[in-house]
């Protein structure tokens, strides 16, 4: 029965209790009467009643009790779970806000890289324009110098043909001179032959001159007989003398011409050695102007070849500027979009560190959480007894065998997984069995881990550091029954500890 109508049934019989008394005697006793019967039987009434309510009371407080303790253990394996996020909700927030500053920081540096990237792109651009004004300048040059090669490639080719044509004028020359040095040795010849006949001449002179004063003396005999041929013989005489003097005045003319032809057929025969030099000198000129003929006629064709080359150079320069244009103006966007990463990492930097202090918070609630449990009431579930001292014994045996084996040193998950399901299906008194890496994170874990990451829990801390740990009664976050843990190190080949394997005992 609830308060509410105790106080109603007992106002009520204040009520009638004043009323009795306010009542005459006759009347007053018989309502008496009547209303101790029914008091009386009220008062039955509310002792059954109460009785059963106090049952059901005491049923009420027990059903509450399992509640709270169902509640208690809930509790406890939530606020465990809890701390766990917690906890590996503040590393990877940690991480990540280390994270977000790196990208922050390689994102400021990347945007200064695109400043002066892009002003790299500028100062390309101006010296490709540059480059540019340069290969016009040089196709304008070549143009120059193609125009001034045919132009000495058309004064080559009349410089060929005079030369060629003085080459056949000195070659009539050479000719003339070697007919004039012909006519010179036959003159000479005739002049000797001259000079053979003056000889005979002036041998006729002497014998006649001879034979006059001969017959001037045959007529100086003779007498008077011999003056008329002494006469003739004077005559004679005096023309043999002239004869003579005739004679030696021709040779002399002779022999001065002999010497002016000598001297005349010196001088023509240095000119024809002249002239064949020149000939020769004329001939080598006329090779050499071929020669240079060919060098300025391969000379335009290498301008023509400079020419083709520098247009082409020109349009690939102009196609690179507006390619380079192109990537200026998507450099120009690249910047705006990393401006933009800066502001949103920016942005979720801030972010993750409002949701780090939110993590701070949540992990000191469940630590508040933790703190609120009372875990004394588990210790009487395991006893000091020798049966339980040899069960944590075999299992440590067992655990450090298990960790021993290769595939459980190279930390892979899937070897973890047939091990560990091997270890557990010949062990039946193992109730879970689970294997974490250096950070904490569960590599394997059968049954599937309760809480996120094992760096919270004391069986993980010591083991880490190397050290064989056997936890007290706790709450199991697998199984959410009381059990107890036992933990060992796992060390890797080369000798630096790798992770950690534990189990959980059935109690």
């Amino acid at each position: 029965m609830s308060n509410k109508r105790i106080l109603m049934i007992v106002a009520m019989c204040c009520i009638l209790v004043c009323v009795i008394f306010l009542m005459p005697f006759p009347a007053k006793l018989i309502n008496i009467i009547i209303y101790l019967s029914m008091g009386l039987a009220t008062g039955i009434y509310l002792i059954k009643s109460g009785s059963k309510a106090n049952a059901q009371k005491d049923v009420s407080i027990n059903d509450l009790k399992r509640e709270l303790a169902k509640l208690k253990l809930e509790l406890h394996v939530t606020s465990n779970k809890i701390w766990a996020v917690s906890e590996q909700l503040q590393i990877n927030l940690d991480e990540n806000n280390g994270f977000a500053q790196q990208v922050y920081a390689q994102t400021e540096e990347m945007a200064n890289l695109n400043a002066m990237f892009n002003e790299k792109i500028h100062e390309t651009v101006t010296e490709v324009r540059e480059m540019i004004r340069l290969l016009e300048e040089s196709r304008n040059t070549t143009l120059e110098l193609e125009s001034l090669g045919i132009n000495s490639e058309t004064i080559l080719e009349t410089s060929k043909s005079e030369i060629l044509e003085i080459v056949s004028i000195i070659r009539e020359i050479e000719a003339t001179f070697r007919i004039t040095a012909d006519y010179m040795d036959k003159l000479s010849d005739a002049s000797k032959n001259i000079e053979k006949i003056l000889e005979t001449v002036s041998h006729i002179a002497k014998q006649t001159r001879l034979l006059s004063l001969n017959a001037t003396i045959e007529s100086a005999r003779a007498g008077e007989n011999g003056k008329g041929f002494a006469v003739v013989a004077g005559e004679i005489q005096k023309l043999a003398k002239e004869s003579e003097k005739s004679v030696e005045e021709i040779k002399s003319l002779i022999a001065a011409i002999n010497r002016e032809i000598a001297g005349v057929h010196k001088t023509v025969t240095e000119n024809g050695i002249k002239v064949e030099k020149g000939v020769k000198s004329a001939v080598n000129i006329e090779n050499k102007l071929g020669r240079i003929h060919e060098s300025f006629h391969d000379l335009l064709a290498m301008a023509k070849k400079i020419i083709f080359l520098s247009e082409t150079e020109a349009r690939d320069a102009s196609d690179v500027v507006s390619k380079i244009c192109e990537v200026e103006n998507l450099i120009g966007v690249a910047e705006e979009s990393v401006e933009s990463v800066k502001k949103a990492v920016f942005k979720q930097m801030q972010n993750i560190m409002e949701v780090a202090e939110m993590g701070s918070r949540l992990n000191d609630a469940s630590k508040g959480l933790m703190e609120l449990q009372d875990n004394s009431e588990l210790e009487h579930l395991i006893s000091e007894s020798s049966e339980h001292s040899n069960k944590i014994n075999d299992t440590f045996m067992l655990i450090r065998e298990l960790a021993e084996l290769p595939h459980i040193k190279k930390m892979d998950r899937e070897s973890h997984r047939a091990e560990l399901s091997r270890f557990i299906q010949n062990n039946d008194f193992i109730e879970a069995v689970w294997s974490n890496d250096a950070k904490g994170r569960f590599l394997c874990s059968i049954p599937e881990a309760g809480i996120a990451n094992a760096k919270i829990r004391d069986w993980f801390q010591k083991s880490i550091q190397g050290e064989e740990f056997c936890s007290k009664v706790y709450i199991s976050a697998i199984t959410k029954s009381p059990c107890l843990t036992l933990s060992v190190p796992v060390i890797n080949e080369d000798g630096v500890i790798a992770g950690v394997l534990g189990v959980d005992l059935k109690l």
